[in-house]
């Protein structure tokens, strides 16, 4: 390999580290990285070419166990384009959104090819949220957060995000992760100093969870506890983390009047009735908006109204006045912009992703990498549990979040398996 190719390697790297570093701090950041990425991959692939002449399959993403999923989201995204209520906005979602994503996706799972860029990634994850609890901390001291100056609104944790629920499903989908790091025996985050501090900032991200006031979040991060849970065997933290999730949904009215009054000091109304939720979970407001996208999806069930079109064609479904444009569950609005079709692709490729990953579970020996694997898988899940109440899926933060865990996901795969076995023939 020649420098200019390490180079450009290197550049690619350093990139997807700023990238997750400072995604939840700067959209903009997020954006200027991928065009860095995107131009050293296409450079790299151009000097690494074999012969002088340049060709399609020049430009062939790596093999991975999603590809096919992958192909056909592409294919139904073509499709989408000339099918749609907007052909303009169309093309912007397919480029700009679709294959961007898709191309972070094969990105990530290509140069993380190693420990040692693996465990660089993590550091710079855990680094990140850091950074990100301790601005939250200080927004719910000061009143405002001291990255974005957003203010605290109704008391609910927000940090640099620009809404406590994008707080809580980045939290969410992350904290799992930084659980299993916590008890790694092996490599770099077996250190006894570093697992206290994996240890405490596990403790601080569960209390910035709660302070989001996400309900969406929160069952979301049930999901991911008891999916560890079971892999790990441990009935404890099933147990725990059902009872902790759970109990403000449960907890009588009378109750929790008493434990309220019997606090040294007051909490607002309204943050209590986010931190003790009703059992109904779903308002007036949110049904309303589930039933517009179903209206939707009934006009255009197969392929969707088009990709990126669901503001534009939202108003003339809408059944009240309030709830915004957006249904707040990704899956019914990616059934109303892509049909039911693009829905089952997106659902075969998560299938594809935990199927093949769970199977390889069992084949990697390593501590460290079926830990990683663990919380990487559990904080997917969280993910997906969370999109059904909220808009994931379409913020910019979080479905870049998404991609790249994915991509991490079969990247920790691939390096664990072709460590134990020499001829690397596994393929994930």
């Amino acid at each position: 390999m020649s420098s200019n190719v390490k180079r450009l390697s290197a550049i690619i790297l350093i990139s997807l580290c700023v990238m997750i570093f400072a995604l939840p701090f700067s959209k903009s950041m997020g954006e200027i990285c991928f065009v860095v990425i995107l131009i050293s991959w296409i450079l790299k692939r151009i000097l690494f070419r074999e012969s002088k002449t340049l060709s399609i399959g020049l430009f062939k993403p790596v093999s991975t166990t999603l590809n096919p999923a992958l192909y056909l989201l592409i294919f139904l995204g073509i499709l989408s384009i000339f099918f749609t209520v907007s052909t303009a906005l169309s093309l912007k979602g397919f480029f700009f959104k679709l294959l961007e994503r898709i191309f972070l996706f094969f990105v990530v799972a290509e140069t993380v090819n190693d420990r040692k860029k693996m465990e660089m990634i993590l550091a710079t994850i855990v680094l990140s949220l850091t950074l990100l609890s301790i601005d939250g901390i200080f927004q719910c001291m000061m009143g405002w957060d001291f990255i974005r100056h957003y203010p605290l609104r109704a008391y609910r944790m927000q940090a640099s995000f620009s809404n406590p629920n994008g707080l809580g499903g980045w939290i969410a989908t992350l904290l799992p992760l930084v659980l299993m790091l916590g008890v790694i025996n092996s490599g770099y985050f077996s250190r006894k100093i570093i697992r206290y501090v994996m240890w405490g900032l596990t403790f601080t991200l569960g209390m910035c969870l709660i302070m989001t006031c996400s309900r969406g979040a929160w069952i979301g991060l049930l999901a991911a506890l008891v999916f560890i849970g079971i892999l790990k065997k441990r009935k404890f933290l099933i147990v725990t983390a059902i009872v902790v999730i759970t109990l403000p949904f449960i907890i009588p009215h009378h109750i929790r009047e008493g434990l309220l009054t019997s606090l040294p000091f007051t909490i607002p109304s309204d943050l209590q009735k986010r931190l003790f939720p009703s059992l109904i979970l779903m308002q007036p407001i949110r049904i309303n908006l589930w039933l517009e996208a179903i209206a939707i999806i009934k006009d255009f069930p197969m392929l969707g109204c088009g990709l990126n079109t669901y503001a534009f064609i939202a108003p003339s479904y809408k059944i009240g006045i309030e709830g915004g444009t957006y249904p707040h569950n990704s899956y019914l609005q990616m059934a109303a912009e892509t049909g039911i079709i693009g829905l089952t692709a997106f659902l075969w490729l998560v299938f594809r992703l935990f199927s093949a990953s769970l199977k390889n579970l069992k084949k990697i020996k390593d501590g460290f990498y079926s830990n990683v694997l663990i919380g990487l898988l559990a904080g997917m899940l969280a993910f997906l549990v969370h999109s059904f109440f909220d808009v994931n899926f379409y913020a910019l933060q979080l479905v870049i979040l998404m991609w790249f865990i994915m991509g991490l996901i079969i990247a920790v795969q691939r390096i664990a398996l072709n460590e134990e076995s020499k001829s690397g023939g596994y393929n994930v």
